[in-house]
């Protein structure tokens, strides 16, 4: 059942490679088909095995001999690899596909947001009625938990925004992260971020400020949200544990 976990992953990740090449400007998911960046050349079913096709070619279009960016590979990867964190962590259940739906929406933001720099609303919306059905047909958390997840998750990076360095599209996400973490897993998948993006990103920017004498380039802070928020809701019971036998 695992391999077939990660098969489904890596087919769905080859489909998301097209979300995140695509939704950003406009284009449609399903027309026209995949081509060559370079040559035009439309590619067919030998071109497009997920994986298989990147390895085999050596990473090249098989018709111009340009390079394929490995990432188109890694996010195949990555989706199948995530897909069979749910399933053994949940086995074959709703929790499962809620997992799987969570981790997609965490992978196709994370790169469209490196990319572009923005989140689409469309994500936030679907996590706000992924996060309305988990919690009416699988939890028993209250509105108020359920509440105090969404307000504390758009609101405490609300009040970083008024600061200017903060996007409204990671206050969206984070408001529907939360709504699915609830109170107060909220607080710790806010907390991972923000942990996680110090220790990627102040050795980036102490780099920069010394070679350029300036910060070059903003790195976009929705990939940490993703994160934490995907670490919290597969392991903040274990963390949570693991904080009150260390420091309590």
């Amino acid at each position: 059942m695992i391999i077939i976990v990660l098969v489904l992953g890596v087919l769905f990740g080859s489909f998301y490679n097209v979300c995140i090449y695509r939704l950003p400007v406009g284009k449609s998911v399903v027309t026209p088909r995949s081509s060559c960046g370079s040559c035009g050349h439309v590619l067919n079913g030998l071109d497009m095995v997920p994986v298989l096709s990147y390895v085999f070619s050596f990473g090249k279009c098989r018709h111009c001999g340009v390079k394929y960016s490995p990432r188109y590979a890694l996010v195949e990867l990555l989706t199948g690899g995530l897909f069979v964190i749910s399933y053994l962590n949940f086995g074959y259940s709703w929790m499962c596909l809620v997992g799987i739906v969570l981790s997609s929406i965490v992978i196709i933001v994370t790169f469209i947001d490196i990319d572009h720099h923005i989140i689409l609303d469309r994500f936030s919306v679907i996590t706000i009625v992924l996060g309305v059905l988990y919690h009416v047909f699988l939890t028993d958390m209250s509105l108020i938990n359920m509440g105090l997840g969404f307000l504390l998750g758009g609101g405490l990076l609300f009040l970083i925004a008024i600061l200017g360095t903060m996007g409204g599209g990671d206050i969206k996400i984070m408001a529907s992260f939360g709504l699915i973490l609830g109170f107060p897993k909220v607080l710790m998948a806010l907390y991972l971020s923000f942990i996680i993006g110090a220790v990627i990103l102040t050795p980036i920017m102490l780099y920069q400020k010394k070679k350029f004498g300036e910060y070059k380039s903003q790195v976009p802070f929705g990939p940490f949200l993703c994160i934490g928020t995907w670490i919290t809701f597969y392991f903040g019971d274990f963390l949570f544990d693991l904080y009150l036998t260390t420091f309590m």
